[in-house]
C-alpha cells in the first residue's frame, strides 16, 4: 500500500486541501518530508490518514469547524490491484466510498493492511512524541525482556503475553494445586452443605404420620376455641350497644321537649338568613349614595355652562399642523445656508487643486476627466500585474542560470565515478535480480531455525528419557509403548463413575443398616419396659384369660354345683381384674401395640438394607476384577492389584512419553528442512553473483558472499542516483528555459494591453501612452476628483431647496394670521407663526374641557338612574320579608330567622340520636327501639357484661395456647420437608454438579490453550529473532553514531534480556539506558519490526510526526539515513516544523521530496 495523495476536504482546520505525494520514482527512495510551521495542521493530517484507513472516530476532536455530517476525507491509495480513489465520511455504516461516492466494503483496506486495526497500526507504523515516550517507558516496564522488546511492536503481539497471564489467572481462580481457596473449593463446600441439610430434614413415614395427626388435632382445637371466643365477644358487643344507647334515648327525649315550642314557626325560604344582613347594610348605604349623586349633578351642570369654544380657530387646525413642519424647515434653513455657502467655496477650491495636480488647470469641463469603472479596473489590473511580470523575468533568468550550473555539476560527478549511460539498462536488470536475491538471503532464517531445531531436539530427547523412566516397572522399546493396547478415556470414565457409584451405595446401605440396628435395639428396650409395668395385660394374655372364663362358664352350666361355681367365680374375677387393668392403662396398651408394630417394620427394613449392601459390594468386586483384567492385558509388567487411579496416572505418563516422542520427531524434521534451505539459499546467491559479473569462490563463507553482493548493490545504487540526478537536472533546465520564454511573452502582452487601455480615454489624447508611474498618480487624483464634484453639485441643489422652503413658510403664516385675526407682537415671522399656533391650541383646549364636562355630567346621571333601580329592587325584597313574617322592620325579621335556625339545629340533633339508637339496637323503627330500651334492666346488663369479660379473657388465653400448639405442630410438619424441600435440594445438587463439570472443562481448555499459545509464541520468537536482532542492532548503532556498536542477548533465570554494547567495550541493560537513548533504541526496534513486516506482507506507509525533538543534528542525520533505507522497501512520511531537518533530509537522501503546509491551512 502507498499513499499517492491525501484530500482533507472538510476535516479539522482544513477545507478543500490536498497533499500530493506523487508517483514513486523507480530506483529512488520513497521518502517524503511534510514541512509546516506550528499549527499548520501536520498532526491533523496524520489523524486524517488514520481516519481514512479505519473510519472517523465516534467522538472525533476534529469537528470544531466542520460538523460531523459534513466531515470528509479522501485520497488515492496504490493497492495491490492498482490505484484506488477512496473517500471517508462520518457515518456509522457504509462510511467508505469510492471515487463515484458509492459505498464499498471495508475489506478493500483490511485485506491490504493484513487485518491489523487502528491501534496496531499506530503502534507499528505511526510514531509521534506520545508513542516514542510510551515506547521508552515500555523498555523500563519490560525490564529488558528480549522477546517483549523485539516483537511487541512489530508482529502485533503486544498484548498476547498479558492475555496469556489473564487466562492463567482465570484458570487458577477455579483451581490451583495445594490452594485452600478457589471456586472449586466453594462449590464442594456447597455440596457438603446440601447433603447435611437433606439429612437434617429427612424423616421416617411413621413419624411423619404422627406429626400430621398432631397438626390436624391442634387445628380442630384451635378452631373450636376461636368459635367459642367469637360467641362471647358477640354477646359482649350486644350488651355494650344497649348500655350505650340508653343515654342517647334520654338525649332524644330532651331534644323533642325543646323543639315543641318552636313548632308553629313557618319555614323561611332557603337563603333568607344569609341574605338579611346584606339587606340591612344596603338600606343605609343606598340612602347616602342617592343624596351624593343629586349634589354632584348640580355642580357639573354649572361647570358646563361656563366653557366657551372658538369654532373659527378650530377649522384651521389642519393648516396649523402643516405650518409647524414648514416652521421647522425655515429654522433649519436659516442656520444651514451660510454653512452650505462656505462648503461650496471649499469644494470649488479642491477641484482647482486636483486639476493642477494632473496638469489640467484650464479644464472647463472637469466632469469628463472622471474615468469609467472599466477603464479604472483595467488600468489598476495592469499596474498590479506589472510587479509580478518584472519579478518573473528576473526569477526566470536567475533560475535558468542556476539550472545550467547544476546540470554541469551533476554531469561532472557522473564522469568522475566512471558512469556509462549506454550500459546502464542491462546492468540495472542484473543488479535488481542480485538485490532481490541478497534481500531474500538476508531475510532467510534457516540458521536460526537450525539452532532452534537442535535445541528443541536435544531438550525433547532428555525429556523423553526422563518420562520413560517414570513408566517403571514397565520397560521396553518406544515402539512397543506406541503399539500398547490401552483403554480409552471413555472406558476409564465409565469405570470411575461405576466404582464411585458402587462405593456410594455400599456406604449408603451400611449407614442405613447401622441406623436401623440402633433403632431396633431402642424399640426392643422400650417394648421390654412397657411389658414390665404392673397391671398391664397384653392382648394375648387378655384373650387367654377370656377363653378360660368362657370354659369355666360352660362347665358351670353343665354341672351347676358348688365346685363349678367356685371355678367360674375365680375365672370371672381374674377376667375382671385383667379388664380393669387394661382400662386403667389404655395409653400404655396402645403404646405397647405401636412399639411392637414399629419393631417389626424396623427388622424388615434392616434385613432389606443388609441384602442391598451385599449386592452393591458384589458389583464393586466385579468392576475391580474387570479393571484388573484390562490392566493385565494392556501391560503384564504392571501389578494386577493396581487401582484405577494408579492405572489412570500410568496412562497419563504414557501419553506424556508419546508427546515427547512427537516433539523429537518434529524437531528432527525441522532440522533437516533448515539444512536443506541453507544449501538452496547459498546456491541461489552464488548463481546471482555470477550472473551479475561477480564470480565468487565456491567455498566462500555465506557471510562473505552476502557482503560481496551488498557492496555491488551499494555501488550500483550510487551510480543510479547520479544518473537520475543528471536526468532530473536536464529536465529542470528545459523547464527553466520554458519559464523564461513564458515570462518574456507576458512582458510583451502587458505593453500592448497598456497602450490599448490608455488610448481608450483622455490619457492617450497626446498620441502616446503615459508612463506607469504617471498613470498611477493620475488615478489617485481622478479617484479624489469624482467625490468632490458630486459634493459640489449636492451643495448647490441643497441651498436652492432651503431658500424655497423659507418663502413658503412666510406666505402660509401671514395667510393664517389674516383669517383668524391674530396680531404679532413684533415684525418677526416666527413670532407671528407662534401666536397663530397658540390661539388655535387654546381653542382645542376649551373644546376638550367642554367635552369632558359633558361626559362627567352624563356619567353622574347614569349612576343616579342605576342607583334608583337598585333602591326599587331593595324595597321590593324588604316588603316581601316583612309581609311573610307579619312584622314591621328587618330587625324583627332577623329574630324570626334565628328561631327557625335554632329549631332546625335541634331537629338535626334529634335525628342523629335516633340514628345512633337504631344502629346500636339494629332495629328498623325508633318506636321498637324505645320499647326495647324501656324494658332493659341496666343493672342486670352490666353484671352480665362483667361476667362475660372474665370468661372472654379465659377463652382468649385458651385460643392463644391452641394457636401456639397448632403453629408448633405445623412447623414440625414443614421441617420434615414434605413441601418438596428434599426435591429442591436434590435438584440444586445436580445443577451444582453440572456447573462443576462445565467449569472443570473450561479450566482444562484454558490451561491447555494457554500452554499451546505460549509454546507457539516462543517458537515464533525463536524463529524470527535472529533477523530482527541483526536489523535492530545495525539500526541502533547507526542512530547512536557509533556510541553503541549494537545489541546482544544475555540469558537470565526466566528468559533473555536485551543488552546494549557500548563502543568503549562496556554494556548496559536496556532498562538502564538514558531517556534519550531509550528513545533511539525504541526507534531502532520499530525500524527492525517494519522490515520484518514487509518481508512477508505488502508494505504500508510508515509515518513519523516530529520525533527528533531531542535528537541533535548528527543523530537526526543518521535517523534520516535509516528512513531513506526503509523508503526503499515502502513509503516513509516524516512530519516536521523544523526547516533545518528538511535540509538534513535532502543532504542525506537526495531523492527525498519536501511538501510544504501553509500556516493558514
Amino acid at each position: 500500500m502507498r499513499l499517492k495523495c491525501l484530500d482533507l476536504t472538510r476535516y479539522g482546520k482544513f477545507t478543500d486541501h490536498r497533499i500530493e505525494f506523487g508517483e514513486r520514482l523507480e530506483g529512488q527512495p520513497d521518502l517524503h518530508i511534510v514541512y509546516g510551521p506550528n499549527e499548520a495542521g501536520k498532526s491533523t493530517a496524520l489523524a486524517g490518514f488514520l481516519d481514512l484507513l479505519f473510519g472517523i472516530e465516534t467522538r472525533s476532536r476534529f469537528n470544531f469547524i466542520h460538523p460531523y455530517p459534513t466531515m470528509r476525507i479522501g485520497g488515492t491509495l496504490e493497492l495491490a490491484g492498482g490505484p484506488q480513489e477512496l473517500v471517508r465520511i462520518k457515518r456509522p455504516q457504509n462510511g467508505l466510498l469510492d471515487g463515484r461516492d458509492q459505498p464499498i466494503a471495508e475489506g478493500v483496506l483490511l485485506g491490504e493492511l493484513g487485518g491489523i486495526d487502528r491501534e496496531s497500526y499506530r503502534t507499528m507504523f505511526s510514531l509521534d512524541d506520545a508513542t516514542l515516550e510510551a515506547g521508552g517507558e515500555s523498555i523500563l516496564s519490560s525490564k529488558g525482556d528480549l522477546g517483549q522488546l523485539l516483537f511487541s511492536a512489530s508482529a502485533g503481539l503486544a498484548d498476547l503475553s498479558k492475555g496469556l497471564v489473564d487466562l492463567k489467572t482465570e484458570a487458577e481462580g477455579f483451581y490451583k494445586y495445594r490452594a485452600r481457596s478457589g471456586e472449586l473449593s466453594d462449590l464442594k463446600a456447597r455440596l457438603g452443605e446440601l447433603k447435611a441439610e437433606r439429612e437434617r430434614i429427612d424423616t421416617l413415614a411413621s413419624d411423619y404420620a404422627q406429626l400430621i395427626e398432631a397438626r390436624d388435632r391442634a387445628a380442630i382445637q384451635y378452631e373450636e376455641a376461636i368459635v367459642s371466643r367469637s360467641r362471647i365477644q358477640a354477646r359482649m358487643d350486644e350488651i355494650q350497644r344497649h348500655l350505650n344507647a340508653l343515654p342517647r334515648l334520654t338525649d332524644l327525649r330532651a331534644l323533642k321537649e325543646r323543639i315543641a315550642p318552636l313548632a308553629d314557626l313557618p319555614g323561611a325560604p332557603r337563603g333568607w338568613a344569609d341574605e338579611l344582613p346584606q339587606l340591612q347594610k344596603d338600606e343605609i348605604e343606598l340612602g347616602i349614595r342617592a343624596q351624593g349623586f343629586t349634589e354632584e349633578i348640580a355642580e357639573l351642570s354649572g361647570q358646563l355652562d361656563a366653557i366657551v369654544v372658538d369654532e373659527a380657530a378650530l377649522r384651521l387646525a389642519d393648516r396649523v399642523e402643516r405650518l409647524a413642519d414648514l416652521r421647522a424647515r425655515h429654522v433649519t434653513a436659516e442656520k444651514d445656508i451660510p454653512e452650505r455657502h462656505l462648503q461650496l467655496r471649499e469644494a470649488e477650491l479642491a477641484i482647482s487643486a486636483i486639476l493642477g495636480r494632473i496638469d489640467r488647470t484650464g479644464e472647463t469641463g472637469p466632469d469628463r476627466l472622471v474615468l469609467g469603472a472599466s477603464v479604472m479596473g483595467a488600468l489598476r489590473a495592469l499596474i498590479e500585474t506589472r510587479s509580478g511580470i518584472d519579478a518573473a523575468l528576473k526569477s526566470a533568468a536567475d533560475e535558468l542560470s542556476e539550472a545550467r550550473g547544476r546540470l554541469d555539476e551533476a554531469q561532472a560527478k557522473l564522469r568522475e565515478v566512471g558512469g556509462d549511460p549506454e550500459a546502464a539498462q542491462g546492468r540495472e536488470t542484473r543488479m535488481s535480480s542480485l538485490a532481490a536475491t541478497v534481500a531474500t538471503a538476508r531475510a532467510d532464517d534457516h540458521a536460526a531455525r537450525r539452532r532452534l531445531a537442535e535445541r528443541i531436539r536435544d531438550a525433547a530427547r532428555v525429556t523423553l528419557a526422563d518420562r520413560l523412566r517414570e513408566l517403571r516397572p514397565w520397560s521396553g522399546d518406544i515402539d512397543e509403548l506406541v503399539d500398547l493396547s490401552a483403554p480409552d478415556a471413555g472406558e476409564i470414565q465409565h469405570w470411575t463413575l461405576a466404582t464411585v457409584e458402587a462405593q456410594k451405595r455400599i456406604d449408603q446401605y451400611a449407614g442405613e443398616v447401622e441406623r436401623l440396628t440402633t433403632e431396633q435395639i431402642r424399640l426392643t428396650a422400650e417394648l421390654n419396659a412397657l411389658s414390665g409395668i404392673s397391671g398391664l395385660v397384653s392382648d394375648q394374655e387378655a384373650a387367654s384369660i377370656r377363653a378360660i372364663r368362657e370354659q369355666a362358664w360352660a362347665a358351670h352350666r353343665d354341672k351347676l354345683d358348688t365346685a363349678s361355681a367356685d371355678g367360674f367365680e375365680a375365672a370371672l374375677r381374674r377376667d375382671d381384674i385383667a379388664t380393669n387393668g387394661r382400662l386403667g392403662h389404655m395409653g400404655d396398651v396402645a403404646k405397647l401395640h405401636q412399639v411392637g408394630q414399629a419393631l417389626a417394620i424396623v427388622k424388615a427394613e434392616c434385613d432389606r438394607a443388609i441384602e442391598l449392601r451385599n449386592v452393591a459390594a458384589a458389583a464393586l468386586q466385579s468392576i475391580q476384577r474387570e479393571i484388573a483384567s484390562v490392566v493385565a492385558a494392556a501391560c503384564p509388567a504392571l501389578s494386577d492389584r493396581m487401582s484405577l487411579p494408579q492405572f489412570e496416572a500410568w496412562l497419563s505418563r504414557r501419553d506424556k512419553v508419546l508427546e515427547a516422542r512427537g516433539l523429537v520427531r518434529t524437531a528432527e524434521s525441522d532440522l533437516r528442512e533448515a539444512e536443506a534451505d541453507a544449501v538452496a539459499v547459498r546456491e541461489r546467491l552464488v548463481a546471482a553473483l555470477s550472473a551479475a559479473g561477480l564470480p565468487q569462490d565456491a567455498d566462500a563463507r555465506f557471510e562473505a558472499l552476502l557482503a560481496a553482493g551488498q557492496g555491488a548493490i551499494d555501488r550500483e545504487v550510487e551510480l543510479k542516483a547520479l544518473r537520475a540526478s543528471v536526468d532530473e537536472r536536464q529536465g529542470d533546465l528545459t523547464s527553466r528555459e520554458r519559464e523564461a520564454e513564458k515570462a518574456a511573452k507576458a512582458d510583451r502582452d502587458w505593453n500592448a494591453s497598456w497602450t490599448e487601455v490608455c488610448s481608450a480615454c483622455w490619457l492617450g489624447e497626446g498620441g502616446k501612452a503615459p508612463l506607469l508611474a504617471t498613470v498611477r498618480e493620475i488615478l489617485v487624483a481622478v479617484t479624489e476628483l469624482g467625490p468632490v464634484l458630486e459634493k459640489k453639485a449636492g451643495l448647490v441643489d441643497r441651498i436652492g431647496k432651503m431658500e424655497k422652503d423659507q418663502a413658503i413658510f412666510r406666505d402660509e403664516a401671514e395667510a393664517l394670521a389674516r383669517e383668524i385675526g391674530t396680531i404679532a407682537r413684533s415684525g418677526d415671522i416666527l413670532d407671528l407663526a407662534q401666536a397663530v399656533s397658540a390661539q388655535i391650541q387654546q381653542a382645542h383646549t376649551e373644546r376638550t374641557r367642554r367635552a369632558t364636562a359633558a361626559q362627567n355630567l352624563e356619567a353622574a346621571r347614569s349612576r343616579q338612574r342605576t342607583l334608583s333601580e337598585t333602591l326599587a329592587v331593595h324595597d321590593r325584597r324588604k316588603t316581601e320579608m316583612i309581609a311573610f313574617f307579619g312584622v314591621e322592620t328587618l330587625a324583627e325579621v332577623s329574630g324570626k330567622l334565628s328561631a327557625i335556625e335554632k329549631r332546625a339545629e335541634l331537629a338535626e340533633q334529634a335525628e342523629a340520636a335516633e340514628r345512633d339508637i337504631l344502629a346500636a339496637l339494629r332495629l328498623p323503627m325508633i318506636d321498637e327501639a324505645q320499647a326495647a330500651l324501656d324494658c332493659a334492666d341496666h343493672t342486670a346488663l352490666e353484671a352480665e357484661l362483667v361476667e362475660l369479660k372474665a370468661r372472654f379473657d379465659d377463652q382468649d388465653q385458651r385460643s392463644r395456647d391452641m394457636f401456639s400448639a397448632h403453629s408448633k405442630a405445623l412447623d414440625r410438619v414443614e421441617a420434615v420437608g414434605g413441601d418438596g424441600t428434599v426435591a429442591r435440594i436434590e435438584e440444586e445438587k445436580r445443577t451444582l454438579l453440572l456447573d462443576i463439570e462445565d467449569r472443570a472443562l473450561r479450566y482444562l481448555r484454558l490451561k491447555l490453550g494457554a500452554a499451546a499459545a505460549e509454546q507457539a509464541l516462543r517458537a515464533y520468537r525463536d524463529r524470527h529473532r535472529s533477523s530482527m536482532m541483526a536489523r535492530a542492532s545495525q539500526a541502533f548503532a547507526t542512530i547512536s553514531r557509533g556510541a553503541y556498536t549494537g545489541l546482544a542477548a544475555q540469558p537470565e533465570k526466566d528468559g533473555e534480556i536485551l543488552i546494549a554494547l557500548a563502543a568503549g567495550g562496556g554494556s548496559k541493560e536496556a532498562a538502564e539506558l538514558s531517556k534519550g537513548t531509550r528513545f533511539q533504541l525504541y526507534l531502532a526496534l520499530r525500524v527492525a519490526g517494519y522490515y520484518e513486516f514487509v518481508a512477508s506482507r505488502q508494505p504500508v506507509p510508515f509515518i513519523a510526526d516530529d520525533i527528533m525533538e531531542t535528537f541533535d543534528d548528527f543523530r537526526a542525520e543518521e535517523a534520516f539515513r535509516l528512513f531513506g533505507e526503509m523508503a526503499q522497501a515502502g513509503q516513509v512520511i516524516y512530519l516536521t516544523h523544523h526547516p533545518h531537518l528538511c535540509e538534513i533530509a535532502r543532504r542525506v537522501c537526495p531523492g527525498a521530496r519536501v511538501h510544504e503546509l501553509q500556516a493558514g491551512g
